[in-house]
């Protein structure tokens, strides 16, 4: 991801970074891939310096955590406008 964010312009990354998605939801994922604002990214970096609205792509890491991340927040991200959303099972080395 690092290495992504380095070589493309105007996307930034975000390392166990909050994101208020909406009123009952602020989820903490292992990476986040921002596309600024004004290249039509919908997400921003508020004055208090969270994530607010929808990453372009989120990635968690799991491994007991796994049936959460695959259900409910994955609902959750969708409803709120995550274009693109990973878990990476790391227990059975599953990508989801």
């Amino acid at each position: 991801m690092g290495v992504y964010q380095v070589s493309t312009p105007g996307v930034e990354l975000g390392d166990n970074v909050t994101v208020r998605l909406d009123l009952d939801n602020e989820p903490q994922p292992d990476v986040v891939l921002l596309i600024d604002q004004p290249l039509g990214g919908q997400a921003r970096i508020s004055d208090d310096d969270y994530v607010e609205g929808a990453p372009e792509l989120v990635v968690e890491v799991t491994a007991s955590s796994a049936a959460n991340d695959l259900h409910n927040k994955k609902r959750v991200y969708r409803r709120n406008g995550v274009q693109e959303y990973i878990v990476w099972q790391i227990l059975e080395n599953k990508l989801y």
